[in-house]
């Protein structure tokens, strides 16, 4: 079961005690995780004046899990919460919420993996809580609600500073993407656009065109071969086009499905528009020999054909 496995890993920073003392819990929990869930971290809450009772939380793409003193299974569904305030205190983080008609509390301990789930949970709410002292209730302001999705990627993993198996993308920000690897922290890049693809020959020649300015990035064959391997019936492709703050440019591609389709049309891109900068004319020649020789190559692959050879050779020769 993945997301039984998602949330031991994220309890692993807090030792195989903890694991073992919420097995039962851990499953309970896990077999809630629906298809269209991604769990997005996992922390001990506390129960009780002197915080001994501890318990499980998780929280999902779409809802914050748990168990009650019976330790049956509860959720709060993440739309449906209201005033949320947060007091700091000793050991803990005392989190208070309005949920249909009810006021729930929730104590995080205030370790690691606390805090990440916490600050994942605000995130969630576009609430962002002003500073304040231990005791009193934080202000909240509501922000651009984070857009977080889990990614296949098909191609361009090798070019992430981070090696794993389970990638993300999370926007907060308008124009930049976070793409964080298993569990790490993740790196921010400039979302230049993203492309779905209904070709792959097409978004191969795309690919390979940002090569052309500067991307490191494989050869054409390769890209389509991957694409035409992974892609499914009731699956797609798209292209990100990502730059890091150096100028390095990031292209990866990704298997996404209806849903994850939905997702990316909600990302906002960068206003700035990618540009190329028309290269220095040359003292010896004034034919593109490298693009040429870059478009021959995709033809001989099978990437491009006779007739778009021909149209993109006139072009660049201004015939």
């Amino acid at each position: 079961m993945y997301a039984l496995e998602q949330i031991k890993e994220y309890l692993k920073p807090a030792g195989w005690m903890i694991a073992t003392n919420l097995k039962k819990e851990i499953k309970l929990v896990a077999e809630q995780v629906m298809d269209d869930e991604i769990v997005e971290g996992a922390a001990v809450f506390t129960r009780g004046l002197t915080g001994f009772k501890q318990y499980l939380g998780v929280i999902t793409s779409k809802r914050i899990l748990t168990t009650d003193k019976q330790k049956n299974f509860i959720a709060f569904d993440l739309d449906g919460i209201n005033k949320f305030t947060i007091n700091k205190k000793l050991t803990t983080f005392e989190v208070n919420f309005d949920y249909k008609d009810e006021v729930v509390q929730i104590n995080i301990i205030d370790d690691d993996i606390g805090k990440m789930l916490l600050d994942n949970l605000k995130e969630k709410l576009g609430i962002f809580p002003t500073e304040s002292n231990d005791t009193e209730a934080r202000q909240i302001v509501r922000v651009m609600k984070a857009i977080k999705m889990n990614i296949d990627i098909l191609n361009g993993k090798e070019q992430l500073k981070q090696n794993g198996s389970s990638y993300k993308l999370a926007q907060t920000k308008p124009g930049t993407v976070d793409i964080s690897v298993d569990y790490h922290e993740g790196e921010t890049f400039k979302l230049v656009k993203w492309e779905r693809v209904e070709n792959v020959q097409k978004s191969a020649s795309s690919i390979v065109g940002w090569t052309v300015i500067g991307s490191k990035f494989g050869n054409a064959g390769a890209i389509a071969g991957a694409m035409g391997a992974n892609i499914g019936k009731d699956k797609s492709v798209a292209t990100l086009f990502l730059k890091r703050e150096n100028g390095e440019k990031v292209p990866l591609v990704i298997k996404c499905d209806k849903k994850d389709l939905e997702k990316l049309s909600l990302l906002i891109v960068a206003e700035e528009e990618e540009t190329t900068q028309a290269a220095p004319p040359s003292t010896t020649s004034s034919i593109p020999t490298d693009e040429l020789i870059k478009l021959k190559e995709l033809m001989d692959a099978g990437i491009l054909t006779q007739e778009e050879f021909d149209a993109k050779k006139k072009q660049l020769l201004g015939i």
